[in-house]
């Protein structure tokens, strides 16, 4: 944890480290749990970015480069994390699909984790153990470190604040605008994940600035239930693991959560 005693720019700087090296770490899980490792690197891979978006403008070009290069990397686990994700997102349906379809529910799962599994495997043989991306990774920190933290301060970070915030409202307006469209709702839900991790962060090192709203719980777990749904249906199309009898089953439960989450009518009923 940092300590509370510093500067606010040398905490921030920190708390990045230490979520860009635990980063690096998640990736040497070894077995099985290689999943959740690849989830768990992705997610402080995102709190170092949202960090460096609240120093955006003092960081500067460099910052803005460095920034890429997570972004970069966090996309290059996105693939092995989509996969898993559609298994997990499968085996929460048992609770809530219809009987025909809930019975048809271990098939699809045992189908979805044959393809996460030689998704994984085709990674490692590219990357065995992933150690040319914790490298990487380990590099980007050392990038990190030396960025000038000691021109971040309280205003600056304000500002960063207040800056997603706007960008949180945007997204939600021009949602509500095309509530079909999935693109706006992914952007949607990416920035208010990023307010939610610089509210958390926040809280440890500075909660006198913290934001004042926008970044509901409530709202995060129903925008998170409905990129599932957009995963299936991704799934659900070309190459899908799926038979096609199971693949229609599945795309019509996931187009109508979809719909009920977005608020448009279903021309089904």
């Amino acid at each position: 944890m940092p300590d509370p005693q510093e500067p606010l720019g040398q905490r921030l700087r920190d708390y990045a480290l230490s979520e860009l090296t635990s980063a690096a770490e998640q990736l040497a899980r070894e077995g099985d749990a290689r999943h959740a490792g690849v989830h768990q690197a992705r997610k402080r891979l995102r709190r170092t970015r949202a960090t460096l978006a609240l120093a955006r403008r003092p960081l500067g070009d460099t910052g803005r480069r460095l920034d890429d290069a997570l972004g970069q990397a966090c996309r290059g686990l996105c693939g092995l994390r989509d996969a898993q994700a559609l298994v997990e997102g499968l085996a929460r349906l048992e609770a809530t699909a219809p009987v025909e379809l809930r019975e048809q529910l271990p098939h699809a799962i045992a189908l979805a984790s044959a393809r996460r599994d030689a998704l994984m495997a085709a990674a490692l043989a590219r990357d065995p153990g992933f150690e040319r991306h914790r490298k990487r990774l380990l590099a980007l920190a050392a990038r990190l470190a030396r960025l000038d933290w000691d021109a971040v301060d309280e205003t600056v970070v304000a500002k960063g604040v207040a800056r997603s915030e706007r960008r949180l409202a945007k997204a939600r307006r021009r949602a509500e605008r095309a509530p079909g469209d999935d693109e706006r709702w992914h952007v949607l839900r990416r920035r208010l994940r990023r307010l939610r991790q610089q509210d958390h962060l926040l809280l440890a090192l500075a909660p006198e600035l913290r934001p004042a709203s926008g970044a509901s719980p409530e709202e995060a777990t129903t925008l998170g239930e409905a990129q599932d749904d957009v995963l299936l249906l991704r799934a659900c199309g070309r190459g899908s693991p799926f038979p096609v009898p199971l693949r229609r089953a599945l795309r019509a439960l996931a187009a109508r959560r979809l719909r009920q989450v977005r608020g448009l009518a279903d021309d089904q009923d």
